[in-house]
Order: structure tokens, then C-alpha cells, then sequence
């Protein structure tokens, strides 16, 4: 029975991490969409935003300023609405990319010492679940750079130290 019950959370959090990466694409779509509308509005031309395929994709003609837009004045750029935050109020900003190998340094460093550097580049004092969400996104990202061996590791458990070989 606790095996079931492992897997359930593990599927939780798997769910809980998707999510998260939906969200947080869906907000990069909006943020190049406006982009590009207000590079059509400054340029005066009409580009042709998105693939035609899913909510997001928006067509701009000339003369229209997108679905978002509050008026059809082309000399204003268009105001959109900011994205939802999740009911605690805030999110935690985006740590993909070349977040976490900038913290992994020559000198071998253990998990919580690269959580500690991560929570002070981020500029936060994070609540106890957004340090197990960090925890859990830089637990993912040590395990796929060591994988493809951006990183190399020593030790095992607590004893495990994360360095650039």
C-alpha cells in the first residue's frame, strides 16, 4: 500500500511540475505576442501572429491591434492583462535555462549550499513551499546536467557535491 502511495505523490508532483511549465509557457506566448504587436504598431505593418492552432494564436490585420486590444487607435500601443498569479500570490521566477549551471561552480558544493546560491540570485525569501518547489525543480536539473554531463558529482545521499569537471 505505500508503494501505491508514493506513486500517487510522485504522479502529484509530476502533474504539479507540467503545470507549471504550461503556465509558464502560456505567459512567454503572451509576452512575444505583445512583442510583436507593438513592433506592428511601431512599424505600421500587419505580421501574422501565431499558427492558426490552440486559444493562443492571434491574427493582426491592419487596422486592428489583436484580440486583447482595447481600442483600434494605432498611434496607442495595446494594454494587456498581466497573468494570473497562483492564490498565494506570487510565483517563483523562471529557473530554466543556464540558471542552474551558473550556479554549479569548480569547487564541489552540496544541494542545499546550490539552493542557497539559487534563493539568493532569485533577489527572494521564499515561503517553505517555494523552497520544496526550488528544491524539487533543482533536484531535476542537477540529475539531467549530470546525465548529459554538463556537471560531474561525487558521493552519494547527503554526501553528494555537484562541481564543473
Amino acid at each position: 500500500m505505500s508503494n501505491l502511495g508514493s506513486a500517487a505523490e510522485a504522479l502529484k508532483a509530476e502533474l504539479t511540475h507540467a503545470r507549471e511549465g504550461l503556465a509558464f509557457y502560456q505567459a512567454r506566448i503572451e509576452a512575444l505576442e505583445k512583442t510583436l504587436l507593438q513592433l506592428a504598431g511601431i512599424d505600421g505593418g500587419a505580421p501574422n501572429v501565431g499558427t492558426g492552432r490552440g486559444k493562443s494564436s492571434v491574427k493582426v490585420t491592419k487596422g486592428a491591434v489583436g484580440r486583447r486590444a482595447k481600442s483600434t487607435n494605432s498611434n496607442k500601443p495595446p494594454k494587456f492583462s498581466k497573468t494570473k498569479k497562483s492564490s498565494a500570490g506570487k510565483k517563483l521566477p523562471f529557473t530554466g535555462g543556464d540558471f542552474w549551471v551558473g550556479l554549479i561552480t569548480s569547487q564541489p558544493q552540496s544541494v542545499s549550499d546550490i539552493l542557497k546560491a539559487a534563493v539568493s540570485k532569485l533577489g527572494i525569501s521564499p515561503s517553505t513551499s517555494e523552497i520544496k518547489k526550488l528544491a524539487g525543480r533543482q533536484t531535476f536539473a542537477l540529475n539531467a546536467m549530470v546525465k548529459s554531463k554538463q556537471i560531474q558529482d561525487s558521493g552519494k545521499g547527503r554526501e553528494r557535491r555537484f562541481f564543473k569537471g
